[in-house]
């Protein structure tokens, strides 16, 4: 059985695009974790920062995504 290979360069996207991603998550929670914190509740700290987190994790992934596909097809 033959596997389809994908170009290097679409390898090379996909794995940046998950570590920028991942780096957009670690300072969302951090913002998000000091900004629920401070102005909200003190409970909301750390499900608000993961909240705020996994929202700029899909924010970059769907931009970055966008973005291949309007320069790549």
């Amino acid at each position: 059985m033959t596997t389809v290979r994908k170009h290097p360069l679409r390898e090379q996207f996909e794995a940046e695009r998950r570590r920028a991603a991942f780096l957009s998550f670690l300072a969302g929670s951090g913002i998000g974790i000091i900004a629920a914190d401070t102005w909200v509740s003190h409970w909301l700290g750390i499900p608000g920062g993961l909240a705020i987190g996994g929202f700029a994790y899909g924010v970059v992934y769907a931009y970055e995504t966008l973005m291949w596909r309007k320069h790549h097809g």
